[in-house]
């Protein structure tokens, strides 16, 4: 049961009215079941994962203050789990693990769904609580509700516990929350059926066969990935922040129009924003204040140490290694090169100087997306050598429409130019279309043409899983 699928809707439309209808003291109790439930349905496994690693955390967090060793004991716990779950195979071949087996997948059984999220925020907790900042949470079903709250369990937003805790006792759920809850949930179930789960067959096409095409169709095949990965994951964070608006809690952003970014480091501060929060407070920052005397030095080894275990948290691989290696290399350089860089966007029209930088930070992110997004090492770099080489195929039609349109059909070129073109609409109106699914007040049109859309376009019997369910 998914975000998108029909019975998760009966399941919402049940959990949003009886949790409107019961008293403040029995909502917690309340989101507990629900989530628990959900989880349920989704696998037992991930049900029994969960409570177990909650109630572990729960218990330890008691001790940490005092006691160092448990301190250290209670994360590298949290770390194992997400080591053990996400990156050794338990399927089909037995228990194993192999570095160069790991890659992207939106196929594989999920043993424990959601667990790298709520790892981290069990780490985030028990941080808190070491370090002094929170008291240990007395409340064993506010702990519960921390960890598996289900609009945010399958894939984030990572929450830390000055976030979530505080919002527990909320009194009242208004009208307002209710129509903003609804007209963000429209948005992200668009975004996703509309737009994302479109540009999978294009992607597949490219990435998932052993055909060497042309530059053009190879580099247009990143570009729509890293398009769908967007479209994917904000419409994930839509209806996330959709459901726990409608249920009473403000969820954090996790985007903020990425792709306008005129700069690989504005970039991660605009994309899985809560991620990345999580990673610079409890990594960057303490691995640059250990290495504080050496200055640029401590900043790029920070840059280094995160994004290595950005790469290992996605999965433990060459692929993931080689994305995390990139962003490396692109932050590193933009530190290093920043007064030439001022210095030369003054002696350029600003204008201009900003779309040049969009135009570059856009390529790099989806280069790196290249391996992000391969089924193997060995993939990618065959991809990476048609992107630079045979740029323009003899026929444009078989070499570069119809691999993306999957066929050279006209039904099947306006669908790939339908994408293309609601795809690019949202874009180019994007804030605009944000401010009105965050309106208070109910925008009739906006939900007219959001659910024909959706109806008319929308993917429905073959939609795919959200991307960041593997993670």
């Amino acid at each position: 049961m998914t975000f998108n699928s029909p019975s998760f809707f009966l399941f919402l439309f049940i959990v949003v009215t009886v949790n409107y209808l019961t008293p403040t003291s029995f909502r917690s109790k309340l989101l507990v079941f629900a989530s628990f439930v959900f989880i349920g349905l989704y696998n037992f496994e991930s049900l029994l994962t969960l409570l177990f690693l909650s109630s572990l955390n729960y218990y330890l967090a008691k001790k940490v203050v005092a006691n160092r060793f448990f301190y250290v004991f209670t994360v590298a716990l949290n770390v194992c789990a997400i080591l053990l779950f996400n990156h050794f195979s338990t399927f089909n071949t037995g228990f194993g693990f192999s570095v160069f087996s790991a890659h992207f997948s939106t196929d594989k059984f999920f043993i424990a769904l959601g667990l790298s999220f709520y790892s981290l925020q069990n780490i985030a907790y028990i941080s808190e609580v070491r370090f002094g900042r929170m008291i240990p949470e007395t409340n064993i079903i506010n702990y519960f509700l921390y960890c598996s709250f289900f609009p945010k369990i399958i894939s984030g937003p990572v929450m830390l516990p000055a976030e979530f805790f505080p919002q527990v006792e909320k009194t009242t759920i208004t009208a307002s929350e209710l129509i903003m809850g609804f007209q963000r949930l429209l948005l992200g179930l668009f975004k996703k059926m509309v737009i994302a789960d479109r540009l999978v067959a294009a992607v597949s096409s490219v990435f998932d066969f052993n055909s060497d095409y042309a530059g053009i169709t190879t580099i247009a095949a990143a570009y729509l990935f890293t398009l769908q990965m967007y479209f994917d994951f904000s419409g994930y964070t839509d209806m996330a922040l959709g459901i726990g608006k409608m249920l009473g809690y403000n969820l954090k952003e996790n985007f903020d129009t990425p792709l306008r970014s005129t700069s690989v480091s504005e970039f991660w501060r605009r994309w899985h924003i809560s991620l990345i929060s999580f990673f610079t407070k409890y990594i960057y920052y303490p691995v640059v204040y250990k290495l504080r005397e050496y200055r640029k030095a401590a900043a790029l080894t920070g840059i280094a140490v995160t994004f290595i275990i950005s790469g290992w948290w996605h999965r433990i691989g060459l692929t993931f290694f080689c994305w995390a290696l990139c962003h490396v290399v692109y932050l590193s350089f933009e530190l290093l090169t920043k007064r030439w860089r001022v210095k030369l966007s003054e002696k350029i029209n600003k204008r201009l100087y900003q779309l040049f930088s969009v135009f570059i930070v856009f390529n790099l992110v989806c280069f790196s997306n290249i391996f992000f997004r391969a089924e193997s090492f060995e993939k990618a770099i065959r991809l990476v050598k048609n992107a630079v080489g045979n740029f323009i195929p003899k026929n444009m039609l078989s070499g570069f429409v119809a691999p993306l349109a999957q066929g050279g059909h006209q039904i099947d070129e306006f669908n790939l130019f339908i994408s293309i073109f609601l795809m690019v609409t949202v874009l180019l109106f994007e804030r605009k279309i944000n401010l009105v699914a965050k309106s208070a007040h109910l925008r009739i049109a906006y939900v007219v043409i959001l659910l024909l859309l959706i109806m008319v376009f929308g993917v429905f019997n073959s939609g795919a899983r959200f991307i960041y369910m593997q993670f």
